[in-house]
């Protein structure tokens, strides 16, 4: 399988990865919210109204109240129920479920989120080694191979040694890639360190 199809896989996989964190976290996130409204939706319908269609509010048993005293004992009642379905929402959302379903929403946006991230920085590297790659002259890949191969770093006699180049090519073509940024090099006793710059070519 050539190199692009690989990595072409691999980020339409990741992608579907991001795309199921985020429906998921949606989702959950959407439940909890649908039943934090019907909690607090239920309570509201709970505090309404004191009368109904102009007469005063008749219980479950069907007894009308008194226009003065039951009247007013049934808005104390209603008061008292009130506050009781206005406790049961802050309740019911603290339970394991509804925090489940928001903690593991949160979660996957935040992974969702987090794997996006990388694999736009795992992009923005290829892009940069490609492009690095496609601007090199056949001697330059030689020694930046090389160089990879050697955990980033090598001597200049070693790398004419062990590419079959010449001193003289390998003078200017690591004179070459120090002026593109692609190496660093150092005085290293009688020859010269070499030291690839990692973030273009790791």
């Amino acid at each position: 399988m050539k190199p692009l199809e690989t990595i072409f896989r691999s980020d339409k996989k990741y992608a579907v990865v991001t795309a199921l964190c985020f429906i998921y976290g949606g989702f959950l996130i959407a439940s909890f919210a649908l039943q934090a409204y019907s909690l607090f939706w239920r309570t509201e319908i709970a505090g309404f109204p004191t009368e109904t269609n102009g007469f005063p509010f008749i219980d479950g048993s069907g007894a009308s109240p008194n226009p003065s005293q039951d009247f007013n004992e049934s808005a104390a009642d209603r008061n008292i129920g009130l506050r009781r379905f206005q406790r049961e929402p802050a309740a019911a959302l603290l339970a394991p479920t509804p925090l489940s379903w928001l903690g593991g929403g949160l979660i996957s946006i935040f992974a969702g989120f987090a794997i996006m991230s990388l694999t736009r920085k795992k992009e923005i590297k290829r892009i940069k080694h490609e492009t690095a790659s496609n601007l090199l002259l056949p001697d330059e890949k030689k020694i930046i191979d090389l160089l990879r191969k050697s955990n980033y770093e090598s001597t200049q006699a070693r790398i004419a040694k062990e590419t079959g180049l010449s001193k003289v090519q390998v003078h200017r073509a690591v004179k070459r890639l120090e002026a593109k940024g692609a190496l660093e090099k150092h005085e290293y006793g009688l020859t010269n360190k070499i030291i690839l710059n990692k973030e273009l070519f790791e």
